[in-house]
Parts: structure tokens; sequence; C-alpha cells
């Protein structure tokens, strides 16, 4: 017969708890209240003695009931007035008995340190709820003692969690090496719950240094094993820390990073997991760091903005200086590796302030407003803050850190940024070459789509019940909340997807966090969508058919095989018998949809391509006339610009003389223009339209400082020159006098630069020609439309004055935009610049990276 269950009344729960709370306040007032206080027993050598008396009986009822402590709320009197005791004789009893009982844990008969590792997590979280903000009491006296009770018991914590280590690491991995995982696994959680909420710098410091011997002790490839998908919230967590205002701290994290991208790179050849890891969930990161500087009324400006992110600046370039030459850590062929890793975070920074500032009028910072451009209601610098910004190359960087393979939405992410800045510069074949370069990713990205790895929100920075400090966070008009939304807009933006009106995370991808895994329809109806994007963007600009039609004649050809790849996957499905299992059955249903998408997808592009070849027979068709030679542009054409409306203009720029301050080193976006060497840009739309206009004449606008080009002959490439000009002189006169900027179109002589490199800014502006890709084409006198549309071309030339026999540079009547040299003393030669990649392309501008002259 069962025996009858006997159900205690409340009356009795209560009763029995009532006692149980007696006998620990008992000890409470025993332990730490009398013997704490009494002035009579306050050596070491007593102190140590009353903890040892109490060691064995406070240990011993921890550790059998850990599981009903768990079960307790957090700020339960029970459970804190115990732990208040747990950790008094973890500090004062002495070291040997405390080791002595660690070791003892370890042995078979009494295997109980898991238990006791859980009992220091469970200590961790109830005392994260004494972290509070000014604003959740108005009591001096828990203002002083909540600080000081949190850094104590967080820093008895971190001592007991690396005595263990060194105790039970060895012991574990001879006598119980099935253990070790879970070992591992509970020392590294324990020390992640520390390190994640706000501590001293003393207590950040035991914590990493924790981390740090864990990571030695344990091994990366236990490390990593144990980790798992938690290794994001750890690159969360370090790069924090890598902000902190605390050198000390910041040396500490840079110091873990280094051992942990090393101890990777020793064991598995590479480093390509963790730079991904930490490059998907640095922007994050960057934005709730941004966030807590707004909390704390610390932001106004864009300024205040950088300067919140300096520290993490500061400690990745602390982390790219490590050097195998001094850092047994870092192999010789990690070094390059580790420079490339750092460059990249650097530019994931630029990419989120340039985001902030594509927001304009609508970035709001945790509820607070900030108005782009302004400072106090008074514009700064009249604008031109940016406008010598590497963003464009900065967001270019980012993305291509990213392998359409492995981090298809990452990459895109950051190319969809790149297609925004240059829609607000009005670079409208910038962004069309962005949009379709984002549907060339998601191409390559669809056989794969599937088994990318997808972030997850970190848990222990959004749900309070986990994080008790999380609601110390903001003031009475912030939340966390407010912080975790703008935080998350960074980790993924939510519009990323929302262009194929994509389901939101199913309920199992939601448990966990996880963002959404994107299938292989909703690729497809995102490439379709980017591709007429793309097409509408060309045609902004007139005379981009031939390059539109070319471009999606490639990504045509790179879908067909994707479509083909996946069809021997449908025909495998086809010929499923029909007495299959259901997820058999499943399965052939889904190739069959997905087949179907990749179908309908590639019908789009050709019907796309199909619409650009009939608007190009409809323009061929308003003049079919041949047109001979005499009217083709050639590299050496003197025939009016304006006769050819449809051409495209690219300028070679380049700065001498004295430097402003924006081009010294600092920590803001660095410059796209490097002093004295030569980058070709690609004139604006905007830009060309102005210098066609009849009453276009920079020295009659409203700034008439603006300084003129030199010797200027009214030519039609002057006036683009001088129209494309205009944004960069309009910058250095924030810095500089109207006259010390020199403009002109020829480089000056060595003399003049000598003599005016301290007083003189020249910015020399210099239209050059596009050149038929290849040399085997180098005597075709091919239009620009032959040239776009065999896709661009890396090569330009432009017309420059060489002296001859017979005349010097330095003499006086040589000078820079000289018309009246000495007669048959200085001759016309040739330059050649070469770019990195063909324009046009993602990027408006390159520097060149061969430069060749020829002359007679």
């Amino acid at each position: 017969k069962k025996k009858k269950k006997h159900r205690l009344t409340k009356q009795d729960v209560a009763f029995y708890q009532s006692t149980a709370v007696r006998a620990i306040r008992t000890l409470y007032n025993h332990l730490l209240r009398r013997s704490a206080s009494d002035a009579r027993y306050q050596t070491d050598e007593t102190r140590a003695r009353i903890a040892a008396m109490y060691w064995k009986s406070v240990i011993t009822e921890s550790l059998n009931g850990v599981t009903w402590l768990a079960r307790l709320d957090v700020g339960h009197e029970v459970r804190v007035l115990w732990l208040l005791c747990f950790l008094y004789v973890l500090q004062e009893c002495p070291e040997g008995l405390i080791c002595g009982s660690i070791r003892r844990f370890c042995v078979f008969e009494n295997f109980q340190l898991h238990k006791f590792i859980r009992l220091l997590k469970l200590t961790a979280s109830t005392f994260q709820s004494f972290i509070t903000s000014p604003r959740e009491t108005n009591d001096d006296t828990s203002d002083i003692i909540s600080p000081w009770l949190v850094q104590e018991s967080f820093n008895i914590i971190c001592a007991i969690t690396n005595t263990v280590v060194d105790e039970c690491v060895d012991t574990i991995t001879l006598s119980f090496p099935h253990e070790r995982k879970k070992f591992a696994n509970g020392i590294i959680e324990l020390l992640l719950l520390i390190i994640t909420s706000p501590q001293s710098s003393v207590t950040h410091l035991r914590a990493l240094g924790g981390a740090s011997q864990a990571l030695e002790k344990f091994g990366a490839l236990t490390f990593l094993e144990v980790v798992g998908d938690n290794l994001q919230h750890w690159g969360r967590a370090i790069l924090t820390l890598m902000n902190s205002t605390s050198l000390s701290v910041r040396s500490i994290a840079v110091d873990f990073i280094v051992s942990l991208v090393g101890s990777i790179f020793d064991q598995l050849g590479n480093i390509d997991e963790i730079a991904l890891v930490f490059l998907t969930v640095m922007p994050e990161v960057v934005a709730r760091e941004i966030g807590l500087y707004s909390v704390s009324d610390q932001i106004r400006t864009m300024e205040d903005v950088e300067c919140a992110l300096w520290p993490l600046r500061r400690a990745i370039a602390d982390v790219e200086e490590a050097s195998p030459v001094d850092d047994n850590r870092v192999d010789v062929q990690l070094a390059p590796l580790l420079g490339v890793f750092c460059r990249t975070c650097q530019a994931v920074i630029d990419g989120v302030l340039i985001e902030l500032r594509l927001m304009g009028g609508d970035c709001d910072i945790v509820g607070k407003r900030l108005e782009i451009g302004h400072n106090d209601g008074v514009k700064e610098r009249n604008g031109q803050a940016h406008v010598f910004d590497a963003d464009e190359e900065s967001l270019f960087e980012a993305a291509n850190s990213f392998l359409p393979e492995t981090g298809p939405l990452q990459r895109l992410r950051w190319l969809l940024s790149l297609k925004s800045l240059h829609e607000a510069k009005g670079q409208w074949v910038e962004a069309a070459e962005t949009l379709l370069l984002c549907a060339s990713t998601i191409a390559d990205a669809i056989p794969h789509v599937k088994g990318v790895w997808r972030p997850s929100r970190f848990a222990l920075w959004q749900d309070a019940k986990k994080s008790r400090w999380l609601n110390a966070i903001g003031n009475k008009q912030t939340t966390n909340k407010q912080l975790v939304n703008f935080a998350d807009g960074f980790l993924e933006p939510p519009n990323l997807l929302g262009i194929t009106n994509a389901s939101l995370p199913s309920k199992k991808n939601a448990s966990n966090n996880r963002l959404y895994q994107p299938s292989v329809a909703v690729m497809c109806r995102l490439l379709t969508t980017m591709a007429k994007e793309a097409v509408t963007k060309y045609l902004e600009e007139d005379g981009m058919e031939s390059l539109a039609f070319f471009r999606l004649e490639q990504l045509l050809k790179t879908v067909m095989e994707v479509v083909e790849e996946h069809g021997h996957g449908d025909l495998v499905a086809r010929g499923t018998d029909r007495r299959a299992s259901r997820p058999a059955m499943h399965l052939r249903t889904l190739l069959v949809e997905e087949n179907a998408a990749l179908r309908k997808m590639s019908a789009s592009l050709n019907g796309d391509m199909t619409k650009i070849a009939e608007r190009m027979l409809l323009l061929a068709g308003e003049n079919p006339r041949e047109i001979d030679d005499n009217e083709r542009s050639s590299l050496y054409s003197d025939a009016p610009l304006h006769t050819q409306p449809t051409r495209h203009f690219y300028v070679r720029v380049i700065l001498l003389g004295k430097k402003p301050n924006r081009f010294m080193e600092s920590t803001t976006i660095p410059t796209f223009l490097e002093w004295q060497n030569p980058t070709i840009c690609r004139v604006s739309k905007e830009a060309v339209s102005r210098a066609f206009s009849e009453h276009y004449n920079p020295a009659q606008q409203d700034n008439s400082t603006i300084p003129v080009l030199l010797n200027a002959s009214g030519t039609t490439e002057e006036r683009i020159c001088t129209a494309f000009a205009e944004p960069i002189l309009h910058a250095l006169l924030e810095e500089l006098s109207p006259e010390s900027i020199i403009l002109s179109t020829e480089t000056p002589t060595e003399e003049i630069l000598h003599r005016d490199k301290d007083e003189k800014t020249f910015v020399i502006v210099t239209v050059v020609h596009m050149a038929a890709s290849g040399y085997r084409n180098a005597r075709r006198r091919d239009t620009v439309q032959e040239i776009l549309s065999g896709g661009g071309s890396k090569r330009f030339f432009f017309r420059n004055k060489v002296v001859t026999t017979g005349a010097s540079k330095n003499s006086p009547k040589y000078s820079a935009g000289s018309s009246n040299a000495s007669s048959g003393m200085i001759t016309t030669g040739l330059t050649e610049l070469t770019v990195g990649q063909r324009f046009p392309c993602a990027l408006s501008r390159q520097r060149t990276i061969i430069t060749s002259e020829y002359y007679s």
C-alpha cells in the first residue's frame, strides 16, 4: 500500500519558515554583528580563529542547501543573510583551511565541486541586487554601504574562484577527466557573470585575471568548446571593458584578448571564427557605450560621441601593437592578421558614427535627440566637419571583412549603410554599384544561407531577472529597455530584411534570443528588390545604361550557376519514394519552393535586362547616324566638353604644403586624402551641373572669401575643377585663412613648395580622362560609353607640363598655373594613374597605386 502523504498546512509551513529564519538570524548575529563588530576580536588571528570555528557548519549546510537557496528570490532575507555568513567565513578563514577543503571537494567520496561553484554563482547573482542608482534611494547610509558591500563581496568571489582553479584543475584532469568540461563551464560562466556587471576597477582586474588564468589552465580548445555560442557574449564583455576609463582595466582586457587570439591561432592556425564573432557584436557594444554616456548626460554633440569611444580606439591600437618581438603569445604569422583585425575594428567604430550622422535630425540616442552638425543651436564649422572623412572607405572595409559564405547579413548591413551614404551625397552611380554588390553577395550566400552563423541578444544585458543591476541603469526619463532597443538597432538594423516583409523570428529562435535565420526565398526576394533599385539609381545619371546592362549580365551569370546547382538537389527530391517519411516529404516540398523562388528571381533579372536593352535601343534610335572619329572622346581631345552631356568626369586631387590640424593624428575618422599622394575622384552629378550652369561663378557667391583658381582662363575643365573643389576649400577655410590656400590645376614647382611649405596649402585638382582597361587597348580611341560597357577602367591619363633642356624648375618664370612660360622650354607630357578597382565602383574615390609619366 502507498503511504499516505502528510501535507503541511499553511500554519505549519509558516512555523518552520519562521524557525529557519530565526536560526539564520542567530548565526548572522553571532558571526557577523557581534564578532565582526566587537573591538576585542579584530586582530587577524582572532578573526581567522572565529571564522574557522564556523567554517565546517556554514560550508556543509550551504552545499546541502544550495538547491533551496536557488529557489529563493534574490532579495529574500534568508538567502541574503546566509550568503553573507558564507562570504564572511570565505574572507576570514585561514588560506590553508580553505584550500584543503576545496581539494577535498574533488575527492571521489565527497565530490561537491560543482555544488560549490553553483554556490558562488548564487552569491554573485544575489549581491548584484545591491547595485543601485541614486534615484532608487535617498538614504546616505545605503549610498555608502551598498558600493562597499558589492565590491567586497565580488572581490571575495573572484579570489575564491582563482583558488578553485589553481587547486582543482590538475586533480580534475587526472582523476575526473569526464568532469573537466563541466568544471570549466561553471568557472567561465561565473567569471562572465562578474565581468558583465558594473564593478570597481579592482574587481574587474581580479575577474579578468581569473579569466586569463582559466584560459591558460584549460587551453584555447577547451575554452572555445565550453563557451560555444557564448563566445559572442565574451566578446561583448571584453570589448566593453576595453572602453573603460580605467587604464588598468583596459590594459588587462587587451592582455586577455591577445592571449585568446594567440592561443586560438596556435591551435587552429587562423582567427577567422573569433574575428567574425567580435566584429559582428562590436556595433552593438559601441552603440551601448554611447547610450550609457547619453544616459549619464555626457553627450550633447557628435564630438562628445567620438570622445566617448576614445578608450576603445586606444585599446584596439594597443592590441595591434602586440609584436612577436617582445610578446611570445604573438606568432610571426599572426601579427599581420591581428593588424587587419584591429583596423577592421576601427572601421566598424567609424561605421557606427557614420550611421548616426546619416540619421540627421532623427538621431535619437536613448531618448536624447542629437542635432547632427549643431552645437547648442550653432552650426559646427559651417557643416564642413566631415568633408575629409574616409567614411566611404570605412564602411567598405567593414563590409569586406565579412564573407558572403559565413557572414552575408553582416556584409549586407554595412553595404546598405554605404548605399545610404552615397544617396546622401547625391552619388547615384556609386549607390547603384553598392546595391549590385549587395545582390552579388546574396547570390553567393544562397547556397550557404541555412548554415550561416547568426548572433543572439545578450540576456545579461536585457533580462532584469538574471541581472538585477539592470534596474540601476537610466534616470527618470530613460530606462534600460530604451538602451537595449537603441543598441539592438546596431546589432542588426531592423529594416535589413524588412524590405522583403520577412516574418518575425520563430518561437524556437526567440527562446534563445537568436536573430532571424533567413530562408532561400527571403534572400531571393531581397536580391530581386536590390537589383531593381540599382537600375533606378543608374538611370538617375545619363549615359549609364551600358554599364547597368553589363553589371546585370554578370549578376545573372552568377544567379544561373546557383539555380543550376540547386536544381540537382531538386532532382534528388523529385526522385524520393512516394512512401517516404514525413521529414523527407517536407524536404522535397521545401526544395521545390526554393527552386521556384530561384527561377522567379532569375526571370526578374532577365526582365530588368530586357528593359535596359530597350532603353538603349530607344536612345540609339534618337540619333542613329554613325559617329566619326573626330567626334569620339579621346585622351587628347580638345573639343568643348559641354557638347558631350553624357560624359562622366574624374579628377585627380592632391594636397601639398602646410597641413591643417584635420590631417594631423587624431582619434576621429581618418581622412580619405593622404597628404602629398594623389587620389582619383569621380565628380558628382550635382558638381557637374553647377560647372555647366551659365550663372556659375564661385567668386560671386555669398562667401566671397573662397579662394579662386590660380590663373584661370575660363575653360570647362577649370570650371569642373573649381566646382569639385568647393567643399574642400570650405572645409580648409575653417582652419586656414583664404590667403594661405592656393587652388590650382597644376602642381607647383619644387622651389615654390620649399618656399611656401609652412605658409601655404596647395589644393591641386586636375581633370583626368578614363582610358581603356588593359595595355593591349592603350592605343584604341574608345569613347567613355564603350569603356563603361566593358565594366569601366582602372587607368586614367592627364596632360602635364614637363620642363625640357633650356628651362629649369628653379626658374622664376615656371610656376604653378603659369601660361606664359619661356617658348620652347616647356612641353606637354602625359601622366598615367592606376587605381585598385575599376571605376565606377562602390567608392567615389580611390588612392592611386601606380603613377607613370611619359614625355619625349
